[in-house]
């Protein structure tokens, strides 16, 4: 029988508040509906057999908006599809993320994470996105897909006003997006262009080299994977290791466990993920009546996964409101589950163990400033447009004498 809670609470904003929340929610019944409209999962189980099920819970959920400056970039948006068409179009991409190619980009991030730190390493405060991880997330990333790098600022910025609107969703905001993304889909279009005539060794030429069924890919659907691998590669390693510089700072003895022994850093940005999960939640739609850890959630309805709640469920995870960088197995769901499983979680991972593992070794300690951080809103995503670090540099990374 289809069934609501008899009482509803909304969720609150402060984190300690929101986990607080989450157990409330799971304590009481994994699987929800808010008599306002909609259903809510928050057990780990219950939301992997949601996002193990696309028959059932379509990622469709809604059509984009005519008006919305996303509509450009909506034809190829893999996070927009079901199968079969998502399964063709990613296992086109698949292609690119082999282990292999994987493992080829070390020395690229190296490079870049170190060029980074060189231009930081003799401040005493840094601005650890804005001035460390977006500008190698962002580099690499281009390097990846075939960005002219006179074009590394506009995307840059489309970027930055993307993680803005979810602080707040201001007209003259949403306007400066809008003219952003106009100009973005400009410059990807010339650049699929350019590589038709004259292909290179990136994944765009590598796109339009590819068939379908006997078809090749049209501009629009490359130009919407391209936004969607800008966007999530990006935004993704870089919230994780904003969420690393979090959990490390409220634990500071597991920072120097990690500058010890980096073996353990493998364990620890999985730990972060799960602790910290970015992605807050995710949203599906019923394509029938389904039945769901004793509720029926009707045809049509739409179906929040809390990804940061199923992390925490002590159903599944030991002690799971403790940060253990050590903890095995650590199947936590923070890069989705089923066939939306992050697409590039193999290179995110490389990215967030190599700048984090140089950053760790070029400092004795840090400190954040939280007066002067911004951290985003743990409801849409966990983590900061902006962490505002205070710096001890090793003897041979510090600060010219003053």
């Amino acid at each position: 029988m289809t069934s609501q809670a008899t009482v509803w609470t909304n969720p609150p904003a402060g984190e300690q508040e929101l986990v607080a929340w989450f157990r409330e929610m799971r304590d009481r019944d994994p699987v929800q509906c808010d008599p306002k409209g909609g259903w809510h999962v928050f057990g780990y189980s219950e939301a992997v057999a949601v996002l193990a099920n696309p028959a059932d819970f379509s990622n469709t959920v809604t059509e984009v908006p005519e008006t919305s400056p996303l509509k450009l970039f909506g034809t190829g948006n893999l996070a927009w599809m079901d199968p079969p068409r998502h399964r063709q179009l990613r296992s086109l991409v698949n292609k690119v993320f082999t282990p292999r190619y994987v493992a080829g980009m070390r020395p690229v991030i190296e490079e870049v994470a170190g060029q980074a730190l060189r231009r930081i390493r003799r401040q005493d405060t840094v601005s650890f996105v804005d001035e460390y991880t977006f500008p190698v997330m962002l580099t690499v990333i281009a390097r990846l897909v075939g960005i002219p790098r006179e074009d590394y600022p506009l995307f840059g910025k489309w970027l930055k006003v993307l993680l803005a609107i979810t602080e707040t969703q201001t007209q003259n905001l949403i306007e400066v997006f809008s003219a952003l993304t106009q100009e973005m889909h400009r410059n990807v279009h010339a650049l699929i262009a350019s590589r038709r005539r004259a292909p290179e060794d990136d994944l765009v030429s590598m796109l339009i080299g590819s068939e379908l069924d006997g078809q090749v890919l049209g501009d629009d659907e490359i130009a919407g994977l391209v936004a969607l691998l800008v966007a999530t590669g990006e935004g993704g390693a870089t919230q994780t290791l904003a969420n690393a510089i979090l959990c490390l700072d409220q634990h500071p003895e597991a920072a120097d466990r990690l500058r010890a022994d980096s073996g353990l850093l493998d364990g620890a940005v999985e730990e972060v993920m799960r602790f910290r999960s970015q992605t807050t939640r995710v949203a599906r739609r019923t394509t029938r009546d389904v039945p769901l850890a004793g509720h029926v959630i009707p045809a049509g309805e739409m179906v929040s996964v809390w990804l940061t709640s199923a992390n925490r469920d002590k159903r599944k995870f030991d002690r799971p409101d403790t940060f253990d960088m050590t903890r095995s197995p650590n199947q936590h769901i923070s890069l989705g589950s089923g066939i939306h499983f992050c697409l590039g979680a193999p290179l995110a991972r490389l990215e967030v163990n190599v700048v984090l593992e140089q950053f760790l070794a070029a400092t004795e300690s840090f400190s954040i400033d939280y007066p002067n951080s911004r951290l985003l809103d743990p409801r849409m995503i966990c983590g900061a447009n902006e962490i505002a670090l205070r710096v001890r540099w090793r003897a041979s990374e510090a600060p010219d004498a003053r």
